[in-house]
């Protein structure tokens, strides 16, 4: 459907999809205050809060909304520089500075982010709006979605309320699913404050649009056939969609069909807590010590992504975690803190390298005494990635590579665990049968968004899904990267003689390193000669 406007004398149209129609008919008829908007990727939910929201604008002419995600970058991609795209009209009444805002006559649209609970204290505590719409809202907390809330209560004929647009996987997902799909509520709460609207990929007839119009099909004609139909012809004709139909099973029953029992496949659902886990990069800073272990870990990749993580692990008196975590606990506890991370693509190993030695501060850099690198680019080969990366490194008194463990069952265990514990200590007033735990820093943006992201592998639950290696998924990279950081460092495996080699060729200084190489290499030519067959049985 298409709503036309008056704006400055003239006409301008609108155009909403059958479910974004939907949605604004939720938010201006129905009771609830609460409106869920979830389902697949690639819906065009981002898109219909942007139509719904200029539609209210238009056309109750005092509207005060906001739309909030998580960060900044995430608004100006996914509705400012759209907005611009799709309505030039607006142009000359979007400001793009921070705050961002949108002015069309008296109705005001502003666009927020909070990165963390203190960000939405800051932002919301004393604002005042008609409408909120919270974009990818699986990625915040539920304590921090009810904060949001407050705000959202603007007097007057419309009826404040709030919506919340999501994809199946995120770190608050299950608080989604909670009210939306199980309909458990507190005790003060009323069930039918709450409406649910399912959105698919195949509604979105911009993914297809191409494949109708070389088949002799209208915009009328898709939105006319059965739901199953259009689901079939999208996964069957869209490039995007395509993708999605035929991805990994249980990737597929979030992405694709949007359902709430893959969550189930989740594996981080039960032990990842937001907000027992992130910690602000003041926080990070306050627990750092001097002679706190630190260390780095990567997950190589040129034409896929290179995901690098910084690391230190500390132990924290019960004082201090209460004094920057709010924990109370009655023994110390083992703290490793991941506090920094890179993710770049198409760079050579040596390129990588100088980054690292880039993001890392010059006072920092003689702290970190390990570097894990994914195993098969370790190796005595003076042109393989390890090698290149040891001679960018070592020049600034960083540690060269060595390999990482690999153990992938016991890595995410451990991931697991440490994850768990942070989740318990956040709770409870004792240290239960947790001693070591997993803080992130809120500056790991990417990685506190791929953790509930991960799903188990069906034909092995103890392991998570390997997706297709032919597919860049940026998740699966740095899943791999932070498994190397904690499994190498706090549970490695017996060394190995390869990992006693390399240790000693990180430490040593150029001339040992030439011995070593060198003895390293006889020993190799001295197991070959061990193994050769008897000389009598060449005469057999």
């Amino acid at each position: 459907m298409s709503i036309e406007h008056l704006h400055a004398n003239r006409r301008v149209e609108i155009a909403l999809q059958p479910k974004q129609a939907r949605l604004l008919d939720l938010v201006k008829n129905h009771d609830a205050v609460v409106i869920g908007l979830g389902g697949g990727r690639g819906a065009a939910k981002s898109s219909g809060l942007d139509r719904v929201a200029l539609t209210l604008m238009y056309e109750q002419k005092d509207c005060i909304a906001c739309m909030v995600m998580r960060n900044a970058d995430q608004v100006f991609r996914y509705h400012i520089e759209p907005m611009r795209r799709d309505f030039p009209w607006l142009e000359p009444h979007l400001k793009t500075s921070w705050p961002a805002k949108l002015r069309i006559g008296k109705s005001e649209l502003d666009f927020s982010y909070a990165e963390n609970y203190d960000d939405v204290e800051r932002r919301f505590r004393s604002a005042n709006y008609r409408y909120i719409f919270i974009d990818q809202a699986e990625q915040f907390s539920e304590r921090e979605i009810r904060e949001i809330r407050k705000s959202c209560r603007r007097p007057g004929k419309h009826k404040a309320k709030i919506v919340l647009s999501f994809n199946m996987r995120g770190a608050g997902i299950q608080t989604l699913r909670k009210w939306f799909y199980l309909r458990e509520f507190n005790r003060d709460e009323d069930p039918n404050d709450y409406v649910f609207l399912k959105i698919n990929p195949w509604d979105n007839i911009e993914w297809v649009r191409p494949a109708l119009e070389a088949d002799g099909y209208t915009e009328f004609d898709y939105y006319a056939w059965s739901d199953e139909q259009r689901r079939d012809y999208a996964a069957a004709r869209g490039e995007y969609t395509r993708q999605l139909a035929t991805d990994d099973e249980v990737i597929r029953a979030a992405d694709w069909f949007g359902g709430w029992d893959s969550l189930e496949g989740a594996y981080f659902a039960n032990v990842f807590d937001l907000e027992s886990t992130r910690i602000s990069s003041t926080a990070v800073e306050a627990l750092r010590k001097p002679w706190a272990q630190h260390w780095i870990a990567q997950d190589w990749g040129k034409s896929h992504y290179c995901a690098t993580y910084w690391n230190f692990r500390v132990t924290l008196s019960p004082s201090e975690a209460q004094q920057h975590l709010g924990w109370t606990i009655a023994q110390p506890v083992n703290a490793v803190v991941t506090y920094r991370e890179m993710i770049v693509s198409e760079m050579t190993s040596a390129q990588v390298a100088r980054k690292i030695v880039e993001c890392t501060p010059a006072a920092e850099r003689s702290r970190h005494k390990a570097y894990f690198l994914s195993p098969e680019c370790v190796t005595d080969d003076p042109n393989s990635v390890g090698s290149q990366q040891a001679k960018e490194l070592r020049a600034y008194g960083m540690p060269g590579p060595i390999k990482a463990d690999n153990d992938r069952i016991g890595g995410w265990s451990l991931m697991a665990k440490l994850l768990e514990g942070a989740k318990f200590h956040a709770v409870h007033p004792s240290n239960g049968p947790y001693q070591d735990v997993w803080l992130i820093s809120s500056e790991c943006a990417e990685l506190l968004k791929t953790l509930p992201m991960l799903m188990r592998d069906p034909k092995n639950l103890d392991d998570v899904l390997k997706t297709d290696k032919s597919q860049a998924k940026i998740e699966q990279d740095i899943a791999d990267a932070v498994r190397y950081s904690l499994k190498s460092m706090l549970a490695p495996k017996k060394k190995t003689e390869e990992m006693v080699y390399q240790e000693k060729m990180n430490q040593a200084d150029p001339a040992a390193r030439m011995m070593l190489a060198f003895r390293h290499e006889q020993k190799k030519i001295m197991k070959r000669q061990q193994f050769l067959p008897p000389s009598w049985r060449a005469n057999l």
